[in-house]
């Protein structure tokens, strides 16, 4: 599905700069050929973005012109060493580094980060190494909290299989209000239901000396992300997300050289079929998009928009009694001439899940009808063949929240 300029093709050891031009796409040939996931279990991901400034254009002073893209790639993969995940590609270009990982998925912009792990990943042991970078490398002034910070996780399915600081969501709040000064928890949904969903934000103190802020103030800041959480996929529709694939337990050794697609891996072949297959390469038609089939199963996929800032990423292990899929993105629903619903739908359509859960977060500068569509002064929001069993709305700080939550209609 990627039609890049010049493909690399590595063993995991090589490291490639991450100063990109805007068509290199860079594949871990190893990790990818190599990687087994008979024994995947967790599909609900941690989310944890932290934003060091409103946009790239209000950074720090101190910091380098390009930000966190100016971290090399061999620090990042420090941090992920921590988190226990591996890169297996990436989409560079000059707004964003767009990571394909072992577990999920992480974004690098200039002015935030967002990484998604899923299975017993100890997301929150990176980020003080992600600080440490952002301070060290990237100039980001010492002792300043971020600007922004966002953490959420649905509920998981086997909470006991944790590791630290990720056994209950007490101790992960600890864990953040250890590096945060201004942070609130929250829990939505009903908590005696699958589908309850836990969020942490935090916001840089208003007395801070950085003067970045005014770009919220009047009204400039917008920003928006669409979540949708899947459970009890529909069998067929889950069906097309295994493979009869036997995993390698070595690689030969292969160059840097620029190469074209034809030679990937397998499983970034078998990722590219999916997702023509099940019609992912239809939702945002000028994406690129980066994917992987897992063996014996198990998906995931990013894209890129043609506005080079936008993405969408989409995970799936399709275990029969523990089956899970997830969609996230920040693309406005206009650019695919549909509004947020209707993309729900299309989402939605792909896996067929008994229940899902969805979660829109936008500032209320973002032209966006999709909260007031949700409100309780409107109709309620409708997806056919399902039935919405609930609505909450929050205000924080700038932001809405909308959380809906569906389970599939009784014939």
């Amino acid at each position: 599905m990627v039609s890049p300029t010049s493909v690399s093709i590595c063993d995991e050891h090589d490291r490639i700069p991450v100063h990109n031009d805007e068509n290199t796409y860079t594949v871990n040939h190893k990790a990818s050929a190599t990687l087994d996931s008979t024994k995947a279990f967790e599909g609900p991901e941690k989310l944890l973005e932290v934003w060091f400034a409103p946009d790239r254009y209000n950074l720090p002073r101190s910091m380098a012109r390009d930000g966190l893209k100016s971290v090399p790639r061999e620090m990042w993969e420090d941090m992920l060493g921590l988190v226990h995940c591996k890169v297996l590609s990436f989409i560079g270009t000059a707004e964003m580094d767009a990571y394909l990982l072992s577990e999920s998925s992480m974004f690098v912009f200039p002015h935030k980060l967002i990484l998604k792990t899923c299975g017993t990943t100890t997301l929150l042991a990176g980020l003080p190494r992600l600080l440490d970078i952002a301070c060290v490398h990237t100039g980001y002034p010492a002792g300043m909290e971020p600007w922004r910070v966002f953490y959420s996780r649905k509920n998981f399915m086997f909470p006991d299989r944790q590791k630290h600081p990720h056994r209950s969501w007490k101790d992960e709040v600890k864990y953040l209000d250890a590096h945060f000064s201004n942070g609130s928890a929250y829990m939505v949904g009903r908590m005696n239901s699958d589908h309850h969903w836990y969020l942490y934000s935090a916001k840089r103190d208003a007395t801070s000396s950085f003067k970045a802020d005014p770009v919220v103030a009047d009204g400039r800041f917008e920003d928006e992300t669409l979540e949708i959480i899947m459970t009890g996929l529909d069998q067929e529709k889950a069906a097309q997300f295994y493979n009869d694939r036997i995993v390698s337990e070595t690689t030969s050794d292969c160059d840097s050289a620029s190469a074209s697609s034809d030679d990937l891996d397998p499983g970034h072949i078998g990722g590219a079929e999916i997702t023509t297959k099940c019609g992912l390469a239809n939702l945002y038609p000028l994406s690129r998009i980066d994917s992987f089939s897992f063996s014996p199963c198990g998906y995931s996929a990013n894209g890129v928009t043609d506005a080079k800032h936008n993405y969408f990423t989409v995970h799936v292990t399709p275990e029969l009694g523990c089956s899970y899929a997830s969609f996230e993105t920040n693309v406005p629903s206009s650019v695919a001439g549909m509004n947020s619903l209707d993309v729900v739908s299309y989402v939605v359509g792909i896996f067929g899940p008994s229940q899902f859960s969805v979660t829109m977060f936008e500032t209320r500068a973002t032209k966006n009808s999709f909260v007031n569509a949700c409100t309780e002064r409107s109709p309620p929001a409708e997806i056919a063949g399902y039935t919405r069993i609930d609505r909450i709305v929050y205000e924080l700080d700038e932001y809405d929240l909308v959380f809906l939550a569906f389970e599939k209609t009784e014939a």
